[in-house]
């Protein structure tokens, strides 16, 4: 207590106050000029954080706390990512998007790894490559549909539930290079870390689907003994007296009346509704009524609630050996049970959301850039890595729809330049691999060039394909 207490209280100094806010005025001119120029504003935000991470004007502690907002800004790009999710689309699609993961990840191993064998680097250190070049960034491919506006459309679920697939066998392969490094041959790995990771998935996206059907169904169940209350109060006495006290089935189409089962009242049908003609409101009065759970009347509260809840599966995924993403995923599918959710959470968070994306962009990505490893690497390397990454991903589009099938191929292209962008995930996995002697210095630093390129070669390219048959959505 006493050592807490002689602690000195920190004054941030006046220069790097100054130096914060020139910071957020260059991400932010940065991320508007590219848009400009009709090239996704991620890729100017990327780039603004590489030259303020070369030209080291940002103090240590500012450069770490930047970063943490950055990765809240990534929890909560997944959160809404849950939250505009179809669960019916998902469950009709949801086939094709784990094709589409798979084979997103299996492709770049199979094409980089093969790739780094004809240069003659040997076989594990090509697997680890491929490894590291295999995964889908969930950030960005959540920012690359909403820039787009298709966020909600079916191809929009269908690559942001393939890149959520993605990033869980992507935790599954890191397990795999974990123990590689740490046992240097493949007979030391065991059978449970590796499938520990899915099967830890799976059960949190059960989990979360059963609350989130029993929190819609009990939201429903209480809109609908609301609007029975309601209904009730704008009947006449004498047929109000003889009212059931369930729930009553009240016909949401616009008509001037509200249509009321005459079996609920004892009612024949004509006289039943010439009643409730006399005194009811128009239908769009009596069914235009909030959750029937107070504290889901307030929106603020509901976020408050919501957003605690994706930190919380977050953490408990993580820990869980499964991936956080995941975790903020659900919560946010969770908190769409409620109808309302989706529309106020965009209302209320939609300022916050800009910059804390930009910040992840830039801070979480940029600033993950090791500049030194650029310096070593060879060009021919650096090429033939590059153009093998993205073509690993590239081809992963051919499961994006059936196939001779009316507009498929237009699907495929663009399902495909979708995937291949990388994002923060690959640079950290490359360093573990270097360090635990999985990549040696030439392979790392071409793989590291291959991550960068395709990082910002990826949403240019996809937004290209946008303008196929002149359309750009």
């Amino acid at each position: 207590m006493v050592a807490a207490m002689e602690v000195e209280p920190f004054h941030p100094e006046l220069d790097d106050v100054l130096r914060l806010g020139c910071f957020l005025m260059s991400l932010y001119a940065g991320s508007k000029l590219f848009s400009l120029l009709r090239v996704p504003a991620l890729v100017g935000e990327i780039g603004v954080g590489v030259i303020w991470l070369v030209s080291g004007c940002l103090p240590e502690y500012l450069n770490r706390g930047l970063q943490v907002m950055g990765k809240l800004g990534l929890l909560v790009i997944v959160f809404e990512g849950g939250v505009g999710m179809d669960l019916a689309e998902l469950r009709s699609n949801g086939v094709r998007a784990f094709v589409l993961g798979f084979m997103g990840m299996v492709l770049p191993i199979a094409v980089v790894g093969a790739t780094l064998l004809l240069l003659g680097y040997p076989l594990i250190e090509s697997t680890a490559s491929g490894i590291v070049l295999s995964s889908t960034a969930i950030g960005f491919i959540m920012q690359l549909m909403s820039e787009a506006g298709m966020v909600a459309t079916p191809m929009g679920r269908l690559v942001v539930s393939a890149a959520m697939i993605d990033d869980v066998l992507s935790i599954m392969l890191l397990s795999v290079l974990t123990a590689l490094g740490s046992s240097g041959e493949a007979g030391g790995v065991g059978i449970w870390p590796v499938v520990r990771p899915l099967v830890v998935s799976v059960g949190i996206l059960v989990a979360c689907l059963a609350v989130r059907a029993t929190i819609g169904k009990a939201l429903e169940t209480a809109q609908m003994c609301c609007t029975h209350r309601r209904l009730l109060s704008h009947l006449p006495t004498s047929l109000s007296r003889r009212s059931d006290t369930s729930c009553v089935e009240v016909d949401a189409r616009p008509t001037s009346v509200a249509t009321v089962k005459p079996s609920i009242f004892g009612y024949p049908e004509g006289a039943c509704e010439e009643q409730v003609r006399q005194t009811a409101p128009a239908a769009s009065t009596v069914t235009e009524v909030p959750a029937g759970v107070t504290w889901m009347n307030s929106v603020n509260i509901a976020i408050l609630l919501s957003m605690g809840l994706g930190l919380a599966l977050s953490w408990g995924a993580e820990a869980l050996h499964s991936t956080y993403l995941l975790g903020a995923f659900m919560a946010g599918m969770v908190a769409s049970a409620w109808p309302s959710f989706p529309s106020a959470w965009e209302h209320k968070t939609s300022q916050l959301l800009s910059w804390l994306v930009k910040i992840f962009f830039a801070c979480s990505v940029g600033f993950q850039v090791p500049v030194e490893a650029l310096l070593r690497a060879r060009f021919r390397d650096v090429t033939l890595l590059t153009v093998a990454a993205v073509i690993g991903k590239f081809v992963s589009g051919l499961w994006a729809a059936p196939m001779c099938t009316r507009g498929c191929t237009k699907s495929m292209v663009q399902v495909g330049f979708a995937m291949v962008g990388r994002g923060e995930i690959g640079f950290l996995v490359a360093g573990a691999s270097l360090r635990s002697g999985l990549l040696t210095e030439e392979s790392h630093s071409a793989t590291v060039w291959a991550l960068m390129l395709a990082t910002l070669l990826g949403p240019i390219m996809f937004q290209a394909s946008l303008r196929l048959n002149g359309e750009d959505k």
